[in-house]
């Protein structure tokens, strides 16, 4: 019970996400061109659709394992295309530092669900 509690908690961060992002489509497409990635559009599309499949598949256990390690990798991703700490200095760096760790609590949690689902690494 304990598990499908934690995998609904880490998947509603997701889902939800997901969801803000199709509500807000505009400035979704707004937000991936402000971190220069080419065709926007094309690329929050298929952060919804990561976000959707993956947190559905955690969400249900339905294919969890690779729905778990689909949210880990774009998380990495994701951390490293849009939280730069590096390339910022005093509280700014360090909120985004903060968020940094954060989001490699959750890849560390989703890596758990990949583990508890059947995937041996």
């Amino acid at each position: 019970m304990l598990t499908l509690v934690a995998q609904l908690a880490m998947a509603t961060v997701f889902l939800y996400s997901a969801a803000d992002k199709l509500r807000h489509w505009n400035e979704s497409i707004a937000e991936v061109a402000g971190l220069g990635i080419p065709a926007p559009a094309l690329f929050a599309a298929m952060t919804i659709a990561a976000q959707l499949i993956g947190g559905l598949a955690v969400a249900t256990g339905i294919l969890a394992a690779p729905g778990a390690l689909l949210l880990a990798a774009f998380t990495v991703a994701a951390t490293v295309l849009g939280h730069r700490f590096w390339l910022l200095h005093g509280q700014v760096a360090r909120h985004e530092f903060t968020t940094a760790l954060e989001h490699l609590a959750i890849v560390g949690g989703l890596l758990l669900v990949a583990q508890i689902h059947g995937l041996r690494f």
